[in-house]
């Protein structure tokens, strides 16, 4: 009976160690097979979001299919348009993908056989007060994107007189909104994220940010302004994430916003899509798309920092070491054929603990 007793308390250190790493890990691999099995990519967005889960929209093996041409770019309407009078925001998240697909920005090809640098013609869309280009867009998320995109592509470039502008366009509540009139917690989330890429020069307003925050979530985590009719969604609560985290990765995964992530979880559907609220059980698609960004930050780190690193490698590529191959006579057992790096984590982390749940059930054996 001792004996009985010594393994099931074994069993139960195992299956309290390994169950989270493995639900940490599935959420992740859902999100990644949404985007595998439906292959198609449409729009500058979802293209960031398949970066962010740590998949490479550039290899063939993947089988994507970015449905945009930037060669011949489009606005967010689909009317052909020139790089020279795009919108800021639109161009800042077009050199981002470009970075995510391994294109250099500063000399993309066009159809024409014109090669343009978008970084060049970013630059000059920024007067000396801050101000960029908006066209019939959003004057505050145009200027935070300007500042991720050249946080990734001129890490040296000066942000402060966008920060400057960014943070006088803050709203007495703490929030940024829409053209400086109504705001909300989308905007907000990524402004945080974009403040941060200026050290602490923007506390003030990071810290009044985050204390509309705290005014406005609810018990369960989710983020509600109390206008009357927003409600609880994924679109809205992945935004705030994704900015959060750009931020302060430990105040979602340790912090005061803990449990906004873990909230957002509960909108995740066995596909892998999310739903937008929770009455709902299908996915939506832009929320799928904000959500999923929001969940690959989480898990593989900061997008700008990750794209920064990736356009760096670009600009000084370094020589690759092949590891001399080993014959290695796999014909004994041919029935496996391939573990998803997730699988080789849990592997590896089941094995370890298998070994410590025998050494723990040895040492309560001699006890007893």
């Amino acid at each position: 009976m001792k004996k009985i007793v010594s393994l099931i308390i074994a069993l139960v250190v195992l299956g309290s160690i390994v169950v989270p790493v493995n639900g940490q890990t599935d959420a992740l691999l859902k999100a990644q097979n949404y985007w595998l099995n439906n292959k198609e990519l449409s729009g500058l967005d979802a293209i960031l979001t398949v970066e962010a889960l740590g998949l490479d929209v550039e290899d063939d093996k993947n089988g994507f299919i970015v449905n945009y041409d930037f060669a011949a770019p489009v606005n967010s309407y689909g009317e052909v348009i020139k790089y020279e009078d795009m919108d800021c925001g639109y161009l800042s998240k077009s050199i981002m993908a470009l970075v995510s697909m391994k294109i250099d920005p500063s000399k993309l090809l066009l159809s024409d056989g014109s090669v343009v640098n978008l970084i060049e013609i970013l630059k000059a869309k920024i007067d000396d007060d801050g101000n960029v280009f908006y066209g019939n867009g959003n004057l505050e998320s145009s200027i935070i994107y300007t500042m991720y995109a050249l946080s990734i592509v001129e890490p040296d470039y000066d942000l402060s007189k966008l920060g400057t502008k960014l943070a006088s366009l803050q709203l007495d509540d703490g929030c940024w909104g829409y053209n400086g009139a109504w705001g909300g917690p989308d905007v907000t989330g990524w402004a945080i994220g974009a403040l941060s890429l200026c050290g602490d020069n923007y506390q003030t307003s990071i810290d009044k940010a985050l204390t509309y925050f705290i005014s406005i979530q609810q018990d369960d985590g989710f983020f509600v302004p109390s206008d009357g009719w927003s409600v609880a969604n994924s679109n809205t609560q992945g935004c705030v994430v994704w900015g959060l985290l750009e931020y302060d990765v430990n105040s979602i995964k340790t912090g005061v916003f803990k449990n906004s992530y873990d909230s957002l979880m509960t909108l995740l559907l066995e596909d892998g899509a999310f739903a937008y609220q929770a009455d709902q059980g299908y996915g939506d698609n832009y929320a799928t798309i904000q959500a999923g960004l929001a969940l690959g930050v989480y898990e593989n780190g900061s997008l700008v920092l990750n794209l920064r690193s990736q356009y760096e490698e670009m600009l000084n590529p370094q020589p690759s070491i092949s590891a001399p191959e080993k014959n290695v006579d796999y014909s004994t057992d041919k029935t496996v054929l391939s573990v998803k790096t997730g699988d080789n984590e849990l592997i590896i982390t089941g094995m370890f603990m298998v070994i410590a749940s025998g050494g723990i059930y040895l040492t309560i054996k001699k006890v007893f």
